[in-house]
């Protein structure tokens, strides 16, 4: 069985990145777009909601979930309790109430659940866990990870103190939209043991939330303490994603905005790879393995309902 009907929650500048992504890859599939009243950009070759009722009876075998994060939860829990596949845009929610009994409620149901950090699916980070992992150049001792881009030139196309990034209402700030350091430090090193952070608005910005984050994180890795430290902000006016990791045998460096891996020993500086796909193809490649999964669930749910894993 297919992926035959899709539901786009939200239409800001990731929900029409999806959209055109999933009339791309799903050009016969039928697509429906629920958005507020307020939305006045013409949308087409869709059928367009205005209300979580329409959208459940519109019946979707999957949702992307992508308006503001502080309505995640209550779209994503309406939309599991009729069983819908979801991929929810990060992250998964501003507040920590409610997430540990929708994991529970999606699980018992046998729901297929992404959240969407697609630098998982770039090339050179996944080059640089590789790396890491088989230990090339020997145990990590620390890592720092950075990444910065100043607000107001983000979305060029709109003020800046409107979008969800300013506004904590919608679930904005620094630690929340740039949370794919968090995310991707996590899927290189496991779980953090310990935590501490700084939240502080250092800026003129004229936003209700922070602009920067400075935070230290320690890892276990391979047995031994990994202490890392990271910077997020909202300040940078050239944008800037690194990660650096010293090892026993030398220094890996990330370099996002190049996709490249770099070493940097003794003997100088060495590219070990270069990635010339760009950062779009991240998106279709996340959305493309969502749809797979909830595909397989949907074909096999009457013959192994208990076959399937939640991806969180």
């Amino acid at each position: 069985m297919k992926v035959n009907r899709i539901l786009l929650v939200g239409l800001g500048s990731i929900g029409k990145r999806h959209f055109k992504n999933l009339r791309k890859m799903l050009p016969h599939a039928t697509l429906a777009v629920l958005r507020s009243r307020k939305g006045n950009a013409p949308v087409v070759d869709c059928e367009v909601l205005t209300s979580l009722e329409m959208a459940i009876d519109f019946r979707p075998d999957m949702a992307v979930i992508c308006n503001p994060s502080s309505f995640h939860m209550e779209v994503a829990e309406k939309l599991a309790e009729e069983g819908v596949h979801l991929f929810i845009e990060k992250p998964l929610s501003n507040r920590a109430q409610g997430v540990a009994e929708f994991i529970e409620m999606i699980d018992r149901s046998n729901l297929k659940v992404m959240v969407g950090y697609n630098l998982r699916f770039c090339r050179s980070l996944v080059a640089f866990k590789t790396m890491l992992d088989g230990q090339e150049f020997g145990r990590t001792l620390m890592v720092s990870a950075e990444v910065g881009q100043y607000l107001p030139d983000w979305r060029p196309e709109v003020d800046y103190r409107s979008t969800v990034s300013a506004r904590l209402e919608l679930g904005g700030g620094a630690l929340l939209e740039l949370s794919h350091e968090l995310d991707y430090l996590t899927w290189l090193f496991g779980k953090a043991v310990s935590t501490s952070a700084r939240l502080i608005k250092v800026s003129d910005l004229d936003i209700d939330v922070e602009d920067l984050v400075l935070a230290h994180i320690n890892f276990e890795k391979h047995g031994h303490s990994v202490p890392a430290s990271v910077q997020l902000d909202f300040l940078q006016h050239q944008p800037f994603r690194r990660c650096k990791v010293v090892c026993e045998q030398g220094v890996l460096v990330w370099n996002a905005i190049a996709g490249r891996v770099e070493v940097h020993q003794q003997g100088g500086t060495r590219t070990v790879f270069q990635d010339d796909n760009g950062m779009d193809v991240t998106y279709e490649q996340e959305l493309q393995a969502f749809i797979d999964c909830a595909a397989l669930l949907l074909n096999t749910f009457i013959l192994y309902p208990r076959c399937s894993r939640t991806y969180i």
